[in-house]
């Protein structure tokens, strides 16, 4: 077992993460790299407000890196295992070092621990059940993974009248793409709640995998940004992924979603790329994304201990 000792340490296990998608193409139980730029660069700075220091991994005899061990949200964890070097000794240790150093404090005062885990992988599955764990039930405890083939470039879907998709702005534009998040994941909250700065999202513009033309936006008459969708694309494996995708609640259900979703899948294509993939939670954001072609390929679930 390795502990995170720096930016060194970071830019190594993005390698994992392209030689495991490279070699299982599935959206799911690896990680795509961009998804651990989000999390690094993201939900680490911007979400938890969290250095990646308590990062752990580990390597087998030749200094290959064989599963990382992700904690997301407090008590949150991620056990990502290379299947080639699958043991039950290594789950275990992976799951002993989150139970001992990373359970959070539940509001009724127990200590928790969430463990995710692919609905596929059965041997995870049923070393959690002998550790004491039970599904977690949730909204929010089942992921679907999906994936679509850009083997033949999409046709972009026309935003309506009064709208204009286009790649994000510069600088000055921070404050209304800060506002139209706000909106797409607060909903019913007053605006002032934004950060009127934006400057959080220059966070999201350090991953190493952001591109601006993969930044794409609808924008209204009146110059707010109405919906976002964000991919990072890893001209290594020559496969994106969706991070973040949103529509400002009061420019919902227009079809501006498909509009900049079916733009960035195009400019995808014209990349190279030959897959793209998304994961959600809510019926609603699941609709729109097979709306646009994906496909539901795996599912994963939450799995608690209490304490």
């Amino acid at each position: 077992m390795r502990t995170y000792a720096g930016p060194g340490d970071y830019w190594r296990l993005r390698g994992f993460f392209r030689r495991l998608t490279a070699q299982h193409p599935v959206p799911s139980g690896f990680w795509h790299v961009g998804t651990f730029d989000y999390w690094r660069w993201h939900w680490l700075e911007n979400v938890v407000e969290r250095t990646p220091d308590d990062l752990v991994y580990w390597e087998d005899a030749g200094g290959a890196t064989i599963s990382i061990l992700i904690h997301g949200d407090p008590g949150v964890c991620h056990p990502l295992i290379d299947p080639e070097a699958w043991s039950d000794g290594l789950a275990t240790e992976m799951l002993s070092h989150a139970e001992d150093h990373l359970r959070a404090r539940a509001r009724d005062g127990r200590e928790v621990i969430y463990i995710w885990a692919d609905d596929q992988d059965v041997e995870l599955q049923q070393l959690l059940q002998m550790r004491g764990y039970d599904r977690h039930e949730s909204a929010h405890a089942i992921e679907s993974h999906g994936g679509l083939s850009l083997t033949a470039t999409p046709d972009p879907v026309p935003p309506p009248d009064g709208y204009v998709v286009r790649s994000m702005g510069d600088l000055d534009e921070l404050p209304t793409r800060s506002l139209a998040s706000w909106r797409s994941f607060h909903p019913g909250e007053p605006d002032d709640g934004a950060d009127p700065t934006g400057a959080w999202y220059r966070n999201v513009q350090r991953a190493p995998l952001y591109r601006r033309d993969l930044d794409v936006v609808a924008v209204a008459e009146n110059g707010d940004i109405a919906s976002f969708a964000v991919c990072f694309f890893d001209d290594v494996t020559r496969t994106g992924v969706f991070v973040l995708d949103g529509t400002a609640t009061p420019y919902q259900r227009k079809g501006l979603g498909k509009a900049v979703m079916t733009e960035a899948l195009a400019r995808l294509a014209r990349l190279g790329a030959l897959e793209a993939y998304v994961s959600w939670y809510e019926a609603p954001a699941g609709a729109l994304y097979q709306s646009v072609g994906f496909t539901v390929r795996e599912t994963s679930r939450a799995w608690i201990k209490t304490w």
